[in-house]
């Protein structure tokens, strides 16, 4: 007699699920930092050993990528009208927010562009934001790209910016008359620079370099 296709077959049943899993891995890396993630990790807070998880996730990397499309699933794509730069600056403003709500995400973006289900879902959207322009398909993908690599700069500079009293306090230690243009340029500094327009300024003149939008962004 055949076997029914829908018929569950005999055996324990998942304790846990991949997406517990990976919650769990987010979690850790909010908190503590992508350091603090590891499949041994995230099986002692799951009460079990990091054989058990292998059932789910094939290995850290595998597991990384699946955290990194987690969050990358949380863009509001439907945010997104008007001009392709204005379409893209509006991805890039979402990236900033995304990132830094998981400040472990930028040195990922930076290190490699990972692949996955919701990254794929960025660059559709994307290329969708550039579909009018002149730019071609290998200029499109590298733009996106780039986008994205800029946003987590930026996400990463956001982070330097809780540090910047100390090290404002170490400078005025130093010695400061061996490097008088530094010391010239804090002088000058009167009140701390918007990080908001710098990185949308940012943004649109990279856009512009490469050929997206003729006329001034308003």
């Amino acid at each position: 007699m055949a076997k029914n296709p829908t018929q569950r077959t005999t055996g324990p049943k998942p304790q846990y699920s991949r997406e517990k899993i990976v919650d769990v891995a987010v979690g850790f890396a909010d908190a503590d930092g992508i350091e603090a993630v590891s499949v041994r990790s995230v099986a002692s807070k799951l009460g079990t050993g990091p054989a058990s998880l292998y059932r789910y996730v094939e290995s850290y990397d595998q597991l990384t990528e699946l955290m990194v499309d987690r969050i990358s699933a949380e863009y509001d794509y439907e945010a997104c009208s008007g001009s392709a730069i204005e379409q893209l600056l509006e991805i890039a403003r979402q990236g900033r927010r995304i990132m830094s709500r998981h400040p472990w995400v930028p040195l990922i973006v930076m290190r490699n562009q990972v692949v996955t289900p919701n990254s794929v879902v960025y660059l559709e959207r994307g290329l969708l934001a550039l579909a009018d322009t002149d730019l071609s398909a290998a200029r499109k993908l590298h733009t996106l790209a780039m986008l994205n690599s800029i946003t987590a700069a930026f996400a990463l500079n956001d982070q330097s910016q809780r540090g910047q009293q100390d090290a404002s306090a170490l400078l005025n230690a130093m010695q400061m008359d061996s490097y008088p243009h530094l010391l010239l340029a804090l002088s000058e500094i009167n009140e701390p620079l918007d990080l908001d327009s710098a990185f949308e300024q940012a943004i649109v003149t990279y856009l512009r370099g490469v050929g997206v939008g003729k006329y001034p962004y308003a």
